[in-house]
């Protein structure tokens, strides 16, 4: 015997309480001493459903009337095709979606699509999918699974040969979106790769440590200046000058190259790049020679000043050394 915990939509539900009380350290999971009883109406109408005609059947609900009778009798109803008393029945319990539906599947002309449509409603996916494609509608079972959201049953389609190219790559960046918002990082630059999605490779590749795909995706991507830059950008975070100073290149922006390499104290291809493109060298030597000096490179520096014609400076630094 158990202990009434609670009683709704016709449902007794109780708890197997001296059990519990028994071994309270050996319960491990509190649903196996839980036990449920339906009503008389409730076990009685489940019954006149199997046994007699829906118009019987309704005539009993309405006598023993209760939202969860109705519901039983609009669900066989569907599965019946009779939306008459579907429609009564969502009507007796105030359920707007389900009259709605009704009123959807009245305008459909076809009843295996309606049986599909149905099943759908009853979360039975696989069946509804079945059955589009035994009327051949894999377009429909297509719409479905995006619907629900199944985007691996979606890809499955599609490879299959049921859809487009562009399809297929939406269809793999979902589920890239899908493991990257579960931090999923691996998993995700596996769907991203297929959908050729430059921007979230790179975040995936950066968010693994992967440096090294990062580094050969600089030679891929198209020369998109907000990739590039963000591309530069984590480089850059990591200490990764040269292949930084690729992405600002391949942009075509010399002073945020420069600018990098000068930032990362990467001053050999700093000056080289400034000599290469024409860019103005002195400054970037001078503070060269400043960072020489502050590792006591006065010699490396006095040389620096001298390029970079601050003779005054370099003379200063000698007549120190002298």
């Amino acid at each position: 015997s158990g202990y009434l915990c609670e009683f709704s939509n016709l449902e007794i539900k109780g708890v197997l309480l001296d059990e519990i009380m028994k071994n309270p350290e050996a319960v491990k999971k509190i649903t196996d001493y839980l036990i449920s009883f339906e009503t008389k109406s409730l076990r009685d109408t489940k019954n006149i459903l199997s046994q007699v005609s829906l118009k019987e059947a309704a005539a009993f609900v309405e006598e023993n009337s209760h939202p969860r009778l109705w519901k039983l009798l609009a669900e066989s109803a569907l599965e019946q095709l009779d939306f008459s008393i579907a429609e009564l029945a969502f009507v007796k319990c105030n359920d707007y979606h389900g009259i709605q539906f009704v009123k959807r599947l009245q305008v459909i002309d076809d009843n295996m699509k309606k049986r599909a449509e149905i099943a759908a409603y009853f979360t039975k996916i696989d069946e509804a999918e079945q059955i589009y494609k035994e009327i051949d509608r894999r377009d429909l079972a297509l719409e479905l699974r995006k619907k629900m959201g199944d985007y691996a049953k979606v890809v499955t389609l599609l490879e299959q040969g049921f859809g487009s190219d562009q399809q297929l790559k939406e269809a793999y960046n979902h589920l890239g979106e899908m493991y990257a918002d579960k931090k999923k990082w691996k998993k995700a630059t596996q769907f991203f790769t297929q959908a050729n999605n430059y921007q979230m490779l790179v975040e995936c590749h950066y968010r693994t440590e992967d440096y090294e795909a990062l580094k050969k995706m600089v030679t891929v991507v198209p020369e998109d200046a907000q990739l590039l830059e963000a591309m530069a950008k984590k480089f850059q975070s990591v200490g990764m000058s040269e292949s930084a100073m690729e992405c600002y290149l391949k942009m075509k922006d010399i002073k945020k190259a420069i600018d990098c390499s000068v930032l990362l104290n990467n001053w050999n291809d700093a000056v080289e790049l400034a000599e290469k493109e024409g860019y103005p060298i002195e400054g970037i030597l001078a503070r060269y020679a400043g960072h020489l000096l502050e590792k006591n490179k006065k010699m490396e520096a006095i040389e620096l000043y001298r390029k970079a014609n601050k003779n005054t400076e370099s003379a200063k630094l000698l007549a120190k050394i002298a």
